[in-house]
């Protein structure tokens, strides 16, 4: 295989990778963080999960997140093809993506409740009756939770996926 073949190998793998990681992460996230909430909605799931998803995907496309991650291994001192250097990896990957994308999905979130709240206080129910509920103390605990899944995820899926997509050519038997 030539370098410029070679080149629109890894740019494919890439642009797949980038996809299936976006998704998977915003599918088990939004799942997490729905179920975590102690509200689980359908709606609100797809909505957050549909939200993440575009998000996460343009982060990949925007933010070399594979080199960055290669770049602060390497300069640490972590050899490629190692297991400190995976984990690693998979925790600069975290720290990229899941708190925007946690942020997306609880602010979302927020939203609602705060429109669900309006909703009650119109229809003539007590302000001082509603919960009082800040914004970060949503974000702190979703965020703790998604940041541990979310280097789990990250660590499983990476590679699992990369198998997938790297198919390694057929050796002619002779």
């Amino acid at each position: 295989m030539n370098q410029i073949e070679m080149s629109k190998q890894m740019r494919k793998v890439g642009f797949c990778m980038n996809f299936l990681m976006g998704i998977s992460l915003s599918f088990f996230l939004s799942l997490i963080g729905m179920a975590s909430s102690g509200h689980f909605e359908v709606k609100g799931w797809l909505v957050s999960f549909v939200a993440s998803t575009i998000l996460s995907i343009l982060i990949g496309f925007c933010v070399p997140i594979h080199k960055i991650g290669t770049s602060l291994a390497t300069k640490i001192g972590l050899k490629e093809r190692t297991l400190p250097f995976h984990l690693f990896g998979s925790f600069v990957s975290d720290c990229f993506y899941t708190p925007l994308m946690s942020f997306s999905m609880v602010a979302l979130a927020y939203l609602g409740m705060k429109k669900q709240f309006a909703v009650a206080i119109a229809n003539g129910a007590p302000a001082d009756s509603l919960p009082q509920i800040t914004f970060l103390q949503i974000f702190l605990p979703s965020l703790i939770v998604t940041m541990i899944a979310g280097y789990f995820l990250i660590l499983v899926l990476q590679p699992l996926f990369l198998k997938i997509l790297i198919k390694k050519p057929e050796t002619s038997k002779n």
